[in-house]
């Protein structure tokens, strides 16, 4: 007995196995008249037999989203699958690098120990290790080509080492320098790129650095660099550090106008704390120590919010200080301009 809702009843077993060839039947007469069986292979052995054929229509179907597979969404997968390895390579290839640099740094930091810091009148080149032995390598200076100067701020987020080399550049100082106008983004290793762009803004234009872990080991190098008689002692109006990975860079030179240090309260080896200025009645620093790991204080929205304020705040003071330069020099001008002979009525008749 059929119901309503569409369920067989059977009164027994011999009742459903006598049954079970028109059931058989029907469901294959269902499946001829929607395509899905070719009405030439129904037998005699009741409409359907042993050699039972798709459709020519599900076949064509079938033939169709395999060769959609194959051009079409089977192509990008085997693309990005071909990018995996060099992607993997480029990132261990960083990764070496990462680490000969902060080995550097210990380096130095241990020739300062044992030292005393320089010796007057000799400068220490750094060093870097490479192939398992120590090896000198002078530091390049980086020369200013004569490029047409860009007239607007200076604003540049350096990201640091990630171990993930799939990450992208849509979290983070990626997503907030997207946000922010005629800023860039560049990587930790990138700082004769930095120095460079930093260079072909005009003095008058103000520049800003925020670096997030061996990123910000980066910006405070860039800075130092900056503070030079080569380069001008450009001055950095805004340099913003999120948890710095380095061994160097706690001390913040004097061409920094302020210094704004994040740190993660979860520390580990590298983290290098908090900074301190070389001159504090020119630099003024802020450290404070947040409640997030080392990923969250450039990804967290409210961390991010205070960096932009940072920004936005140190862009308002720049215009504010030029209108004011423009106002003064107008004042001084205007000054020493002489007076009209309507308003001086001695010039008009001269003895």
């Amino acid at each position: 007995m059929k119901t309503d809702n569409g369920i067989i009843h059977y009164s027994s077993k011999a009742d459903y196995l006598s049954r079970k060839p028109a059931l058989v039947k029907e469901a294959a007469k269902k499946m001829v008249n929607e395509g899905l069986l070719e009405k030439g292979a129904a037998t005699a052995k009741g409409i359907v037999g042993d050699d039972v054929s798709i459709s020519q229509a599900a076949k064509e179907q079938a033939a169709g989203a395999k060769n959609l597979n194959s051009k079409g969404l089977g192509e990008e997968a085997k693309t990005s699958l071909k990018e995996i390895p060099n992607k993997i390579k480029d990132k261990v290839i960083e990764g070496k690098s990462a680490g000969q640099h902060l080995l550097a740094q210990a380096g130095s930091a241990v020739m300062n120990a044992v030292t005393g810091g320089a010796l007057p009148g000799i400068s220490l080149p750094s060093i870097s290790i490479g192939k398992g032995v120590a090896e000198v390598k002078e530091i390049p200076k980086v020369k200013n080509e004569e490029n047409p100067l860009i007239n607007k701020p200076g604003i540049f987020f350096v990201r640091g080492f990630s171990l993930n080399p799939f990450e992208g550049d849509d979290k983070g100082l990626g997503a907030m320098s997207a946000n922010i106008p005629t800023s860039q983004v560049f990587k930790w290793n990138d700082e004769d790129a930095i120095i460079e762009q930093v260079l072909k803004r005009p003095p008058t234009q103000p520049i800003i650095l925020v670096g997030h872990g061996m990123g910000g080991d980066t910006a405070v190098s860039v800075s130092n660099k900056l503070n030079s008689i080569d380069h001008g002692f450009r001055k950095v109006d805004l340099l913003v550090t999120l948890d710095s990975v380095g061994t160097d860079n706690d001390i913040i030179p004097q061409n920094v106008k302020e210094n704004f240090n994040l740190i993660s309260d979860r520390d580990y080896l590298f983290n290098d704390g908090p900074n301190i200025a070389r001159k504090k009645g020119m630099t003024k620093v802020t450290n404070e120590l947040l409640e997030a790991n080392h990923n969250e204080l450039e990804t967290l929205p409210e961390i991010q919010f205070l960096v932009y304020e940072k920004v936005n705040q140190t862009l308002m003071n720049a215009i504010k200080e030029k209108d004011f330069k423009v106002a003064l020099n107008q004042k001084l001008i205007d000054s020493h301009r002489l007076s009209s002979l309507a308003s001086n009525p001695s010039l008009q008749n001269p003895v």
